[in-house]
């Protein structure tokens, strides 16, 4: 094991189209939906030590029940190795806001252990999909269409830049719970997620075909969210749509002065809010 201390970048991500297919015969949903990095994110600190140690991110919460903490436990046993190391996060992303802060942090202690621990990108790669959907998208964060559970990856052009606005009531949704509310009746074919990849790959982004269908689930577990949108939508966000399974919001715009105008007007509700851009193809990594 090598000496040298890591930082690694642990990108927020937002879905520019989400739609839910159905339930699978695993208990898990059968989704279409595009993923995009974001520059705004946590940082991950890892360095050489006898055990897996540090202290979670999150408040309150046991190392053990912690994704990052988890993900390193998972690649030690994958690839047989006895080192050990020190996790440090640095954390910025809400949490259980629907911007997938535990999984991107997971990553980036799995992309950082790659190094440290040499392990092969097979082993790394493995043990990503075990731990979840989101946590394969962040090991080369750009966008990317995800299939079946979401895991199902497919590597898009980088997606037309655009300015984004994040905002959030003060509320958690999980992402079990925002499933759970979900009603089949809201489930839908994929049409409009599937033509808006068309559109990234004509180096296009169309607002209108932008759709998540967990938002009126989340709109029934916090209502404020509903707000929170039409804020977002008069203040010119176009589109302005639920982030993952929520609470969190977000706005696309053209500019960064429109978007800082917008950042004023959202504060003033006392809502947080965070103004990021599209993650650049540069910033991804394999590791």
């Amino acid at each position: 094991m090598t000496a040298t201390a890591l930082v690694v970048p642990a990108p927020a991500k937002i879905n520019l189209g989400l739609e839910v297919l159905g339930r699978r015969d695993d208990g898990y949903h059968e989704i279409v939906t595009i993923f995009q990095a974001l520059e705004f994110g946590d940082t991950v600190h890892l360095s050489p030590a006898p055990t897996i140690q540090g202290e979670s991110a999150v408040a309150g919460l046991d190392p053990a029940a912690d994704l990052a903490f988890q993900a390193a436990h998972a690649l030690q046993a994958r690839i047989g190795t006895t080192d050990g190391v020190h996790i440090r996060i640095e954390k910025h992303i809400p949490v259980a806001a629907g911007l997938a802060g535990g999984s991107t942090d997971a990553a980036a202690v799995l992309l950082g252990l790659r190094r440290l621990w040499n392990a092969e990108a097979r082993a790394v790669a493995e043990t990503a999909r075990m731990l979840g959907a989101d946590v394969s998208f962040f090991l080369r964060p750009g966008t990317a269409l995800g299939l079946a559970r979401g895991d199902e990856l497919h590597e898009l052009p980088p997606a037309r830049p655009r300015w984004v606005l994040l905002a959030r009531p003060d509320a958690t949704i999980s992402a079990r719970d925002a499933y759970v509310e979900l009603q089949p009746a809201e489930w839908s074919g994929g049409e409009a997620t599937r033509k808006q990849v068309d559109a990234i790959r004509r180096g296009t982004l169309a607002p209108h075909l932008a759709t998540n269908d967990l938002q009126a689930a989340a709109i029934r577990l916090v209502p404020e969210v509903a707000d929170v949108l039409g804020a977002l939508d008069a203040a010119g966000a176009r589109p302005a749509l639920l982030a993952g399974s929520g609470p969190t919001c977000f706005g696309l715009f053209p500019s960064k002065s429109v978007a800082q105008g917008a950042q004023v007007q959202l504060r003033s509700h006392g809502w947080w809010t965070q103004m990021t851009r599209f993650a650049a193809p540069d910033d991804a990594t394999d590791g």
